[in-house]
């Protein structure tokens, strides 16, 4: 199965190590307009998921990811940006699951 979700993505603070380093996160979109969107596919049909992603993230381009959402995430003054993500079966609450370290 392949499923389509919708996700907001932020780029955060890691740490200070070599004069600070940041990280991108997604969060599951939970809310009721956002999550309409969420469509699954049966296992064959990748390409039709992909099509969708395509499709919904020109949505979310045109009518979501407006004023300060519609900043790049590199910048200080975004509020994150919505993105519609596939995945292999059931999408994930969160990724990264557990906050990266620096090594």
């Amino acid at each position: 199965m392949h499923s389509v979700a919708v996700y907001l993505t932020q780029r955060l603070y890691g740490g200070p190590e070599e004069g600070g380093w940041w990280y991108d996160a997604s969060e599951l979109c939970t809310d009721p307009a956002l999550t309409a969107f969420g469509i699954t596919f049966p296992n064959g049909h990748e390409y039709r998921a992909r099509r969708m992603s395509v499709e919904v993230q020109a949505h979310l381009d045109r009518d979501w990811n407006t004023g300060d959402h519609a900043r790049s995430i590199s910048s200080v003054l975004s509020a994150g940006r919505f993105e519609a993500r596939v995945h292999d079966g059931w999408p994930p609450l969160a990724f990264p699951t557990e906050r990266p370290r620096y090594e």
